[in-house]
C-alpha cells in the first residue's frame, strides 16, 4: 500500500467508542463488480469498528444486495432517476435541439445545467438530509468520483469526510474531475493503472493504492465442471475459451470472435464460451457478434450464454479465460480475479490495470490491445501445452492468495477510512438510536 502524501491523522489503530456509520454510495443501476465488491467487503469488515450502510442513487436488479442485506446491512435508495442519466424532453437542453455546429456546446452546456438542477442536486439534498439525520460519519463512493455527483455534494454539505474508491474511470470526464477533487479527502485506487491516472488529475489530496479482493470462500463450493458444461450447452470433450464481460464496445468481444476463427484453423479439440449480456439493452451489440460469427462460419463452435449472476460457477466449465479489451480502460477487471481464484490461466490485453495481476508468462499472456494474431497465439500456446496452462494456473490462484484476498485487502481498506472518521463530533440522538436507520 503506497501513499502520495502523508495522513492528516495520528498514526496508528485508531480505536472508537462505537461503530463508525459510513454510508458506501453505489452510482450503477445493475449487475457488476461494484456491488459485488461491496457484497464481498462487508464480510469481512470488523463491525465492532464500522456500522456500513448501502445507498443506492436508484434502483439496482443485481442479487448482491439482497445478499448484503442478509448480512444485517442497510441498503437504501435515495431516488428512481439515474444522476448521469440524460434529462427527460422537454427540460431546458430542449430549447437547444439543434445540429448547428455553433450551438453545440450551448446545448451540452444546457444538459449538464438541466441534470444539475433536476437530478443531482435535489438528489444531494435528499442525501445530506439522511446523512445529517442518520448520523453519517463519512461517504465511501463506490465508483470514480464523476459518477457520484450528488455524494460528492452531499458529503461538502454536510461536512463529513468524503473518501472515493478509484475502480475506474481512467481518463474520462477530467474537467468535471478537476471541480470535484477538491471536495474528496481520500482516493483509494485499486490498481497502478488507476493510481496513476488519478495521480495525473489536478485536485487530488491524498492517494493510496490497495488492490481489489475477492471473498475467497465463495469458490470453495462451485458445480463440477462437467455439470456446468451441460448447464451451458457446451459441447463435450473440447476445451473452452471464455470471454465473460459487460457486452459494450470496446470491451474485446468483437475481437474474441476474430482470434477464435484463427484458432479454428489449428485447433478442432476447442470452443468458445461469451458470457455477458442483459438483453434488450445489448441486443444490437450481439445481434453484430452473433452476425461476425455466422460470417466467420463458426456458429456450431461458438455458445452465447447471457447474462449471468453465477459467474465463479460459470467459470468451472472453462479451460482459458480471455479478456482484451480496446478501447474500454478497465480499473483491473474482477472476472479476471475471479478466473484466476479458479486456477485458470488468463490472456488479457495490456490495458488499465489488468497487468496488474495477469504477469505475463506466469499467470497468462499480456497481448496488445487489438491485436488478434498476439490474442491468438497466446490462446494457442496454452491450447498447445497442458503443463504450461495447469502452472499458470497454479501461479495465478497464488498471486490471487497473496494480493486479492478480501480478508486482508478489507481489513486494510478499513483501517484507512477509520482514520477519517469522527463518532464524537457525529453521535445520532435518542430518536435515531431508537429507530435505527431510517428511510431517506
Amino acid at each position: 500500500m503506497t501513499s502520495t502524501t502523508s495522513s492528516p491523522h495520528h498514526e496508528g489503530r485508531i480505536r472508537h467508542p462505537r461503530p463508525a456509520r459510513v454510508l458506501f454510495l453505489e452510482s450503477g443501476t445493475g449487475p457488476g463488480g461494484s456491488v459485488n465488491f461491496l457484497r464481498d467487503f462487508v464480510v469481512h469488515l470488523d463491525r465492532d469498528r464500522m456500522s456500513p450502510i448501502v445507498g443506492l442513487y436508484a434502483p439496482n436488479s443485481s442479487r448482491s444486495l439482497p445478499e448484503i442485506e442478509r448480512l444485517n446491512v442497510p441498503v437504501i435508495v435515495f431516488g428512481d432517476t439515474h444522476p448521469s442519466a440524460e434529462p427527460a424532453a422537454g427540460s431546458i437542453s430542449r430549447l437547444f435541439d439543434t445540429r448547428l455546429k455553433r450551438l453545440r456546446r450551448l446545448r451540452t452546456a444546457a444538459r449538464i445545467a438541466s441534470r444539475l438542477i433536476t437530478v443531482q442536486l435535489p438528489l444531494a439534498w435528499k442525501l445530506r438530509r439522511f446523512i445529517k439525520r442518520d448520523a453519517i460519519e463519512m461517504v465511501v463512493l463506490n465508483q470514480d468520483v464523476h459518477f457520484h455527483v450528488p455524494g460528492v455534494v452531499a458529503a461538502k454539505w454536510a461536512g463529513v469526510p468524503c473518501i472515493c474508491r478509484k475502480a475506474g474511470g481512467i481518463g474520462d470526464a477530467r474537467r468535471l474531475k478537476r471541480l470535484l477533487n477538491r471536495w474528496v479527502d481520500l482516493f483509494v485506487s485499486i490498481s497502478k493503472a488507476t493510481e496513476a491516472d488519478q495521480r495525473d488529475t489536478p485536485g487530488t489530496r491524498r492517494l493510496i493504492n490497495i488492490h481489489e479482493g475477492l471473498d475467497l470462500t465463495r469458490f470453495a463450493s462451485l458445480p463440477a465442471k462437467q455439470d456446468m458444461q451441460k448447464q451451458l450447452r457446451l459441447p463435450d470433450g473440447k476445451k473452452i475459451v471464455a470471454s465473460i464481460s459487460r457486452i459494450e464496445k470496446g470491451k474485446g468481444q468483437m475481437e474474441f470472435i476474430q482470434m477464435a476463427a484463427l484458432i479454428l484453423k489449428r485447433f478442432h479439440d476447442v470452443a468458445f464460451l461469451i458470457v455477458g449480456g442483459r438483453e434488450p439493452e445489448d441486443l444490437p451489440l450481439i445481434g453484430e457478434m452473433k452476425a461476425l460469427v455466422q460470417a466467420l462460419d463458426i456458429e456450431k463452435d461458438f455458445v452465447f450464454a447471457g447474462w449471468r449472476d453465477d459467474i465463479p460457477a460459470a467459470m468451472t466449465a472453462v479451460d482459458i479465460f480471455v479478456h482484451c479489451p480496446t478501447t474500454f480502460i478497465e480499473g483491473l477487471a474482477r472476472t479476471c480475479l475471479e478466473a484466476m481464484a479458479l486456477r485458470l490461466p488468463a490472456v488479457v490485453s495490456d490495458n488499465g490495470g489488468m497487468a496488474d495481476a495477469v504477469l505475463h508468462g506466469v499467470t497468462g499472456f499480456v497481448v496488445p490491445p487489438g491485436d488478434i494474431e498476439r490474442m491468438a497465439g497466446a490462446v494457442g500456446a496454452l491450447l498447445e501445452d497442458a503443463t504450461l496452462a495447469r502452472e499458470c494456473g497454479r501461479q495465478a490462484r497464488r498471486l490471487i492468495e497473496q494480493e486479492f484476498d478480501m480478508v486482508r485487502n478489507a481489513r486494510a481498506l478499513q483501517e484507512v477510512l477509520l482514520e477519517y472518521a469522527h463518532p464524537s463530533t457525529n453521535f445520532p440522538d435518542e430518536a435515531v438510536r431508537q429507530r435505527g436507520v431510517g428511510a431517506a
